[in-house]
């Protein structure tokens, strides 16, 4: 997988005045377009400079999205080996398997753009490198960074695309791939049955509901509601039989009622029927089923997390997960910015060797970003500072290099 030279193809077809002949060691036409790019046009937008931005766009889009294909159906098929005795045991049909990987394709895909970016930038500019014609761009006065400047577009482009296309693509197929999964292949009831067991709720106003048995329409069975305040202590318990919704609220019946006081002593009092004045919740509410954080909106896991910290539940995961979803879509353009002045300094070694560094540099990201998370979680760091360390770190590297960029 070579990229092919960009004076070859940058060249074809301008007219040059004068017989254009190589310089020594360069790859017949570099001289062309350094000659074409120095045409004396003053104006950064000269027409030769505007044919290698185009030349040099079309290479990494093109690299990129053959990286992708590869190792997107390279993780894909590895997932299949693991998950083949999943799929025979429940004797899943071939449809219900394509349309299983179908729906893990979005996740694939942004999982491993960045890698795909990196392997690209290697690959083309590598190849530029390699064949001397970023030297002869430099004597025409086009200097390296400026050949830059199209990989770093498109991978700021990126940050974008990836917003969006998580919000909007990945993750509403991450809840449908769960949703296959579960029904149609486990066998199992809906996430959002019209009656649940074994329920717990965190509800507003640091209430923490248990519920043996709920039906939607508006009927608790066999459950207990706690009321905890700012430091996580019991202040006040219900234990029901039973509990109706009655519009605007929850009747319960059968109930015996403690409340705790700060000194410890306890009140109890038992009710045949009570009104849960307190309680706002609806059954409209308990419809909503949390679900993982690789299936919930960025403005839901923000409400969950809001919600989860009232009760005083340990949130350090999903505000991990939420600054992350923010610091990742940063990735392509820092590994961006971080390959393109290490493929420069490719010598020799041509366009495996970029590969391998390019996977190398994109293992030891992937590792900082899974160490820096588990710090996050642990309550180690803070939770915005182990989503941002590591583009902080990488990002420092990048601008190293730049400034060791011969200009």
């Amino acid at each position: 997988m070579a990229a092919e030279p960009v004076a070859g193809r940058a060249g074809r077809g301008a007219t040059v005045p004068g017989d254009v002949r190589a310089e020594p060691g360069c790859v017949p036409g570099a001289a062309g377009v350094a000659r074409a790019a120095a045409r004396p046009v003053p104006a950064p937008g000269a027409v030769g400079v505007k044919v290698l931005d185009r030349y040099l766009g079309r290479e990494v889009v093109r690299f990129t999205l053959l990286a992708l294909l590869s190792v997107v159906a390279i993780y894909l098929l590895i997932d299949l080996f693991e998950e083949l005795s999943y799929f025979t045991s429940r004797r899943v049909t071939l449809p219900v398997i394509l349309f299983h990987y179908l729906l893990s394709i979005p996740a694939a895909v942004s999982l491993l753009y960045p890698v795909s970016l990196l392997l690209a930038v290697f690959v083309v500019y590598g190849q530029m490198v390699r064949h001397r014609e970023l030297h002869a761009l430099e004597s025409a006065g086009v200097r390296a960074t400026r050949t830059f400047l199209p990989a770093a577009a498109i991978a700021l482009l990126t940050v974008f695309g990836y917003v969006l296309a998580n919000e909007f693509v990945t993750i509403p197929a991450n809840a449908a791939l769960s949703d296959l999964r579960r029904v149609r292949i486990e066998q199992r009831g809906s996430a959002q049955a019209d009656k649940r067991r074994d329920v717990q709720f965190v509800g507003e106003a640091g209430r923490v509901y248990f519920i043996r048995e709920l039906t939607l329409d508006g009927t608790m069975r066999v459950a207990i509601i706690k009321r905890l305040d700012e430091e996580r202590r019991v202040v006040e318990r219900l234990d029901f039989r039973e509990a109706v919704w009655r519009d605007p609220g929850w009747v319960a019946f059968d109930v015996t009622r403690r409340e705790f006081e700060p000194d410890g002593t306890e009140r109890l009092t038992r009710h045949d029927t009570l009104a849960l004045t307190g309680v706002v919740e609806t059954p409209e509410d308990f419809r909503w089923t949390p679900r993982p954080t690789s299936e919930t909106s960025t403005r839901e896991l923000r409400q969950l997390i809001r919600r989860l910290s009232r009760a005083g539940e340990d949130v350090s995961e999903k505000e991990v997960e939420y600054h992350y979803r923010f610091s990742y879509a940063l990735i392509g353009l820092i590994i961006v910015l971080l390959g393109l002045p290490l493929s420069v300094r490719m010598r020799r070694g041509g366009v495996m060797f970029g590969l391998g560094l390019g996977l190398l540099v994109s293992f030891l990201y992937w590792g900082a970003i899974q160490l820096s998370r588990a710090y996050g979680t642990s309550h180690v760091i803070s939770p915005a500072l182990a989503a941002w360390l590591p583009n902080i770190v990488f990002g420092g590297i990048a601008a190293l290099l730049w400034l060791g960029v011969r200009e």
